[in-house]
């Protein structure tokens, strides 16, 4: 009955970004008011304190506020491995290449992904590695983050194939399976081609809009390979792009729920190199390899007034659920219930990318039996993880609420 859930790629590694369609350019005419080139030809980088403390007078209107402080990030002043307690390393090469039939395997070797000389470096080689013809790194931040400020400093790699990206993957997307990409929801702080120094790609993704690029130039001169800094401004309302502190595009929130706007869920930071694939084509520069993606800070500052104006921010009630992972015998079946309802909600339960409301199950209690999770393809052993949320009137979506059930 939930064969379609395709429980059985459970076990597959950790996250995918996605191919785009041909991008549409939207050349930059010139400087910002406030920007000047240094004598080599580079936009001057804006003080990272001026960037966190100066408003934009183009939401002077909202008077969102970030913290004047970093609230999370990392400086990368230490050596080896980058720091367990704020980041995962991404092995392997997912599903078809991460979704985009990705040439590297993604290795956690310092080969591949170390932190030195007070940077994070992410290494492409190409070399042999288990079936594939080249290994790099990415890294996931432990923590996911709801709204806020990013500011990134990087130094791109550039040669044909390459494809650097920083971004972050809503709290909804599962490593192992495709179908819950876009209606996850995606932001990219940055992503680039190798072959197109001076080119930047910002995207969202979401169920009602995917796989178009939105791509901006440079002006001549800047160059990608030098550090520059990546912000990012993510509030209820809109999310806003900036670079070495030029506006470069704003995203807005159209008020038409979750598929439009997935954004109110938490999202993690993905930061990777990766070669080959739909997005960047597989002519790849050989003689550029190695080729290394350098981070000198990552920088997160919270949104500090976050009840101040959008009628769409997220419920903050979340779903209890009881109860929270259970077992079940092979013939046997498992009852769940939400005790927290409010007044004028839906709630929501899905499993890998799917609404269980297809399933017959939905309300504030469902029964899960071991005949519809055996059809799906588990046995013994085996685990369903499934969320449900609250979705309200608006279509606005609470944080979701994680539960198991495993067969014994």
């Amino acid at each position: 009955m939930i064969a379609d859930i395709e429980i059985s790629r459970l076990a597959t590694e950790t996250t995918q970004h996605f191919a785009y369609n041909k991008p549409a350019i939207t050349p930059i005419n010139g400087l910002a008011p406030g920007q000047s080139l240094t004598s080599e030809g580079y936009l001057k980088v804006v003080a990272w304190e001026d960037i966190v403390n100066k408003p934009d007078p183009s939401v002077a209107r909202d008077q969102y506020k970030f913290s004047p402080s970093i609230t999370w990030g990392d400086e990368f002043n230490y050596t080896g491995a980058p720091d367990p307690k704020k980041w995962n390393m991404s092995t392997g090469n997912g599903y078809y290449g991460w979704g985009n039939h990705e040439l590297q395997h993604f290795t956690g070797r310092s080969k591949n992904v170390k932190v030195e000389d007070g940077k994070l470096k992410i290494i492409a080689l190409n070399e042999p590695y288990n079936g594939f013809d080249y290994t790099s790194g990415k890294i996931v931040s432990n923590k996911k983050q709801r709204y806020g400020r990013y500011i990134i400093k990087a130094k791109m790699p550039l040669g044909a194939g390459l494809w650097p990206a920083i971004f972050g993957f809503g709290e909804r997307h599962k490593d192992y399976d495709l179908k819950t990409w876009p209606n996850c929801g995606e932001f990219d702080i940055v992503e680039i081609k190798g072959q197109h120094d001076g080119e930047l790609n910002y995207n969202v993704h979401s169920a009602k809009s995917y796989g178009a690029s939105n791509m901006v130039t440079l002006p001549t001169h800047v160059t990608l390979n030098k550090f520059n800094e990546y912000r990012i401004d993510w509030t209820p309302d809109y999310i806003k792009w900036y670079f070495n502190g030029t506006l470069m595009r704003t995203f807005t929130n159209n008020g038409n729920g979750y598929d439009g706007w997935p954004f109110n869920d938490y999202f993690d930071l993905n930061i990777c190199l990766s070669v080959g694939g739909d997005f960047v084509g597989n002519n790849i520069n050989k003689v550029a390899m190695p080729a290394i993606m350098e981070i000198e800070y990552v920088r997160y500052y919270a949104l500090i007034n976050l009840n101040k104006k959008s009628q769409y921010v997220q419920n903050p009630i979340q779903p209890r659920l009881s109860p929270a992972s259970a077992k079940i015998v092979k013939s046997g079946s498992q009852t769940f219930t939400v005790t927290n309802v409010p007044a004028n909600t839906t709630v929501h339960w899905y499993a890998l990318g799917n609404d269980l409301r297809g399933f017959g199950l939905s309300g504030s209690k469902i029964t899960i039996t071991s005949a519809m999770l055996q059809a799906g393809g588990l046995s013994s052993g085996s685990s369903l993880e499934f969320f449900v949320d609250f979705i309200d009137a608006n279509g606005v979506s609470s944080k979701a609420t994680r539960g198991t059930l495993t067969i014994q």
